[in-house]
């Protein structure tokens, strides 16, 4: 977790600097590529998947599909949360005691 988002835990809201942070990843993602903003935090990786996946589907969806991958790559970068998790909180694994990702079968 970065320290920004600890901050924002702490303070209940990101600070002034944090909010200025995030708007730029928000561009970053959505407008230069997507990534941009796990790339900037260190997380090579995924930032390198959400470029592919971003080009991929510019290639096959159009602008539609660049600004789709950019906003799901900017909810994971300020939320650690896929864009669908914050539409449809159901959708959202649910962790066992374990600490176990449990399938919804078996939730009974």
């Amino acid at each position: 977790m970065s320290p920004v988002q600890d901050m924002n835990q702490a303070q209940g809201g990101p600070s002034p600097g944090g909010q200025v942070l995030n708007a730029v990843k928000f561009v970053a993602d959505t407008a230069i590529l997507p990534g941009a903003s796990q790339l900037v935090e260190g997380a090579v990786l995924p930032g390198v998947l959400y470029g592919l996946v971003g080009w991929l589907s510019r290639a096959f969806l159009g602008p539609v599909g660049w600004i789709a991958i950019g906003l799901d790559s900017y909810s994971m970068s300020a939320s650690q949360k896929h864009l669908w998790e914050h539409i449809l909180p159901s959708a959202a694994p649910k962790v066992g005691a374990a600490g176990y990702t449990t399938s919804p079968e078996r939730q009974a």
